[in-house]
């Protein structure tokens, strides 16, 4: 108890008045009664889910369990002993503990005429929230089952992208074989063909001396067979024989070029591909004129075939003919040589496809 400034007042602490069938509805709800008391008197009394509210905002306060106390005030008269206000707070107390009597027998009232609606309203309300278990259960069952279903689908294209990777890379290996296959038979086919080229040139050259022989000894031509042959006038010139060039020696020179700049593999990687364009263009279009003279201080053909041995004595084997007046490697029309070009082509691609060639040989 507590004295006030004005002699006639005498202040003391008291649990402040809450409205009981507030009151009563959070004791329902399960809140413990002082709890109760003390988040309606914080909120204002005003409504029930003001109360709630603080109660769930305020629930790890350190004190929460303890009932609020508010100052109220006692008027007294002067003059009064300390029995007299002993007794005047006396009987203040009775008419309170009356009052709090009647209200316990009010609320026991209330409590049974609405014990039937909490059990009603209980029993809804648990139905709602089994209602809305079952439909988060339901939510979180339908978003793993998705998840599921997206990580299944991730895994099936994942498995078709493998196979699909699987099937180009076989593909592009099966490609690569056959492609392999075809140079290996096309260089068999062009030894072959310039095997017989070789051989009928040699043919060709020992009837062409024989021929000349009889015709400085003034004997007659033979006629093997009894096959009608042009008569050979002697202003007839005799064709030179024709310089027979093998794979072999095209292999020759592009081993030497490697040998020679072995420590620069990109120097002789691009020194074969100048090479293989300048065949291949001339096999695409051998009527064209620019494509079969090469000037030979042409600075890029310089850098990457001139100045390295072997480049432009792999050309010369081809068909070229250097112009030294001229300064230009020129391949004149009637020196095209298809099935030549083709082999030396073959033998440029399998020397860069080659990682050891030129390497392993002597």
């Amino acid at each position: 108890m507590i004295k006030a400034n004005r002699p006639d007042i005498l202040t003391a602490m008291a649990v402040p008045q809450v409205d009981k069938k507030m009151l009563s509805e959070l004791e329902s709800m399960g809140f413990p009664t002082t709890r109760s008391i003390r988040a309606l008197h914080f909120s204002g009394n005003s409504n029930l889910e003001s109360a709630v509210n603080w109660l769930l905002e305020h629930e790890s306060d350190p004190d929460i369990d303890q009932l609020p106390l508010i100052p109220r005030e006692i008027p007294i008269e002067c003059g009064d002993t300390s029995n007299e206000v002993r007794n005047d707070i006396q009987g203040m107390r009775d008419p309170v503990q009356e009052q709090k009597r009647e209200e316990r027998t009010e609320t026991g009232r209330q409590n049974e005429t609405s014990q039937l609606e909490r059990e009603l309203n209980a029993d809804e309300q648990e139905e709602e929230d089994r209602k809305r278990i079952l439909a988060l259960y339901k939510q979180k069952r339908d978003e793993e089952g998705r998840a599921r279903e997206q990580k299944r689908n991730q895994l099936q294209d994942d498995q078709r992208e493998r196979i699909r990777a699987s099937k180009d890379l076989m593909e592009a290996k099966r490609t690569l074989e056959e492609n392999q296959r075809k140079r290996m038979m096309e260089s068999r086919i062009a030894d072959q063909e310039e095997e017989k080229r070789a051989r009928e040139r040699i043919r060709q050259r020992i009837a062409d001396d024989r021929a000349e022989r009889r015709r400085r000894l003034g004997l007659p031509q033979e006629n093997p067979a009894g096959a009608s042959v042009p008569i050979i006038t002697p202003t007839k010139q005799v064709k030179p024989v024709e310089r027979v060039v093998t794979s072999e020696q095209l292999r020759d020179c592009l081993r030497t070029l490697k040998k020679n700049h072995k420590d620069d593999s990109a120097r002789v990687t691009r020194a074969y591909q100048t090479l293989l364009k300048i065949i291949a263009n001339i096999v695409k279009n051998p009527a064209e004129d620019k494509f079969r003279r090469i000037r030979l201080s042409n600075p890029i053909f310089k850098d990457r075939v001139g100045n390295l041995q072997g480049g432009t004595e792999f050309l010369e084997l081809c068909g070229f003919q250097r112009l030294s007046a001229s300064g230009y490697l020129v391949m004149p029309r009637d020196r095209i040589d298809m099935t030549l070009l083709n082999a030396a082509g073959v033998e440029i691609a399998s020397a860069m496809e080659n990682p050891y060639f030129g390497l392993l040989s002597k």
